[in-house]
């Protein structure tokens, strides 16, 4: 057969298809598979039969093992740590009781707890908020005051003065009382998000919920219910997860931008409708939503076959440490970033609403400065790091299956065979293709690719 036939045959065309195999959604997420899934999904079908283990090196929002999880054994990895807490929530989480009753009567009242310190404590922020997002929205000067009030807000580690507010105010971000919340763990009230996040990717209001959500969390799954006799049979570690999952859900709804958290949107004359509907949005609202959804997907789509591993380490260090289930495995899954942006800015938000650690940020987007960079998205790394990836699971006798994409930091399909071939015969690689659509990051418009998927066998 000539090579422009199989080329060919290996080419499939775009096309709706039906969800053969179920999706649950915390956040929009750059490379998720939620798109293709049933291509990638049916692959995987085909190379393993029921109980069978696959390891997922880079699971991100785990699509793949929500999809799978009840035909093989996951054993999921992602350096991020939000990651974990979305993949032990969608592997592992069974809502058996579901999160009412006394439940939600205790974490309602460590929200309110919070909540008025908070309010106490940031009035005068919360109070031209308010003022702000009451005005009617269709005038220029409106517009300009608004963008005003939101660029000139406080915030830990501002460069420039925070000009037009109290003294007594501006020093509730002075590096002192932050120095004492990293200090002292768990510090009361809980206030990152007023601190860092405020009046950027979220409104002052906002801000406070989710502060006060997150303190919430912690006091229910941390310290009250571990002290109840009569709710032993709660599993405290993976309600939390639920929880928190949640919480990044409400995160991403009210996101003005695209759907990550690169940059934050500046109001405009242009935007100032939809900003002030994204900020008048509750966060405690959306949450209840947000966690009754996700209970009952999670009934509709039990864990029969878990629990599953989830894990959170540098891609080499997990494979070296789950080495004996790589020997077990029939399938290692290997989904890298494909492109030059490194995921720890453009989720930085969420990785910081898990660790709660008040963090040291800098530049405009606030990012964390001791975030992670990925050898994949270098391309004077990547080959040496799929190069690894090859090594491992060809010792461990597991097919290695990759998802990837024309256009990133490796050019194409011709260029990324070439890397398998240094560790693989060519005749034990295929590859299948998918036409495709990216979303460009928020632009209007969306660009036409190749998904790929190679299959090396051992």
């Amino acid at each position: 057969m000539n090579k422009t036939i199989m080329a060919k045959e290996n080419t499939v065309k775009s096309k709706l298809t039906p969800n053969l195999h179920p999706k649950l959604l915390v956040t929009k997420y750059m490379g998720s598979k939620k798109a293709i899934l049933d291509f990638v999904a049916s692959e995987l079908i085909k190379l393993t039969k029921p109980g069978d283990i696959i390891v997922d090196l880079m699971a991100g929002t785990h699509t793949i093992g929500y999809a799978m999880k009840n035909r093989c054994q996951m054993v999921a990895n992602d350096i991020q740590r939000y990651s974990r807490v979305i993949g032990e929530t969608l592997l592992n989480y069974n809502p058996e009781p579901r999160f009412e009753g006394v439940l939600l009567d205790t974490f309602r009242r460590f929200y309110i707890t919070n909540a008025r310190h908070l309010a106490d404590i940031f009035s005068h922020g919360l109070r031209r908020e308010q003022e702000m997002l009451s005005k009617d929205a269709d005038t220029k000067y409106n517009w300009m005051e608004y963008r005003e009030f939101c660029e000139s807000y406080p915030y830990y580690l501002r460069e420039t003065p925070a000009l037009g507010w109290p003294e007594e105010f501006s020093l509730l971000f002075g590096h002192r009382r932050v120095e004492a919340y990293k200090t002292l763990n768990k510090l009361e009230p809980y206030s990152l998000f007023s601190l860092y996040f405020a009046n950027s990717y979220i409104g002052v209001q906002q801000a406070a919920e989710i502060d006060s959500i997150r303190c919430a969390i912690d006091k229910l799954c941390d310290l009250w219910l571990p002290q109840r006799d009569e709710l032993k049979h709660i599993d405290s570690y993976r309600l939390r997860c639920l929880l928190i999952s949640a919480l990044i859900g409400v995160i991403n709804k009210i996101n003005p931008g695209p759907g990550h958290w690169a940059a934050y949107q500046h109001v405009s004359d242009h935007n100032l409708k939809y900003m002030k509907g994204q900020r008048r949005q509750s966060v405690w609202d959306i949450f209840i939503d947000r966690v009754r959804e996700f209970e009952n997907n999670l009934l509709k789509n039990p864990s029969d076959k878990g629990p599953h591993i989830v894990m959170t380490e540098d891609y080499v260090n997990f494979m070296e440490e789950v080495h004996e289930y790589i020997r077990q495995a029939r399938v290692v899954y290997l989904d890298p970033p494909y492109s030059q942006g490194h995921y720890s800015r453009f989720y930085h938000l969420i990785e910081t609403l898990v660790l709660y650690d008040y963090p040291e940020i800098a530049f405009a987007g606030r990012y964390r400065v001791n975030r992670h960079q990925s050898p994949f998205a270098h391309k004077e790394k990547v080959a040496s790091a799929i190069g690894k990836v090859c090594e491992i699971a060809r010792e461990g006798n597991a097919w290695l299956v990759s998802s990837y994409s024309r256009g990133g930091v490796i050019a194409d399909d011709k260029a990324f065979r070439k890397i398998l071939e240094e560790y693989y015969p060519a005749k034990n690689i295929t590859v299948k293709k998918l036409l495709s659509v990216h979303s460009k990051l928020g632009q209007a418009n969306r660009m036409q690719t190749e998904e790929y998927l190679f299959k090396c066998k051992p």
